[in-house]
């Protein structure tokens, strides 16, 4: 799954929140296909992704996601 942010600080706060769960994601420039501000979002593991989004709702950090095609 792709996951867009508003700015930079939202991915760091992201990352560093979901590496401190446990979960598998990494920081990555953002596709062509997709449009985010600040040019960076974070990709996470499949098997990650319902845990990623309960993670984001309980920090009150505003995302984006997409499907990875």
């Amino acid at each position: 799954m792709i996951v867009l942010f508003r700015n930079a600080r939202e991915v760091i706060r992201a990352d560093a929140a979901a590496r401190e769960a446990g979960l598998n994601c990494r920081v990555r420039p953002v596709p062509e296909e997709y449009s985010a501000e600040c040019g960076m979002c974070l990709f996470v593991a499949d098997a990650h992704s319902g845990a990623f989004r309960e993670l984001m709702l309980r920090n009150r950090i505003e995302a984006t996601y997409h499907d990875e095609k």
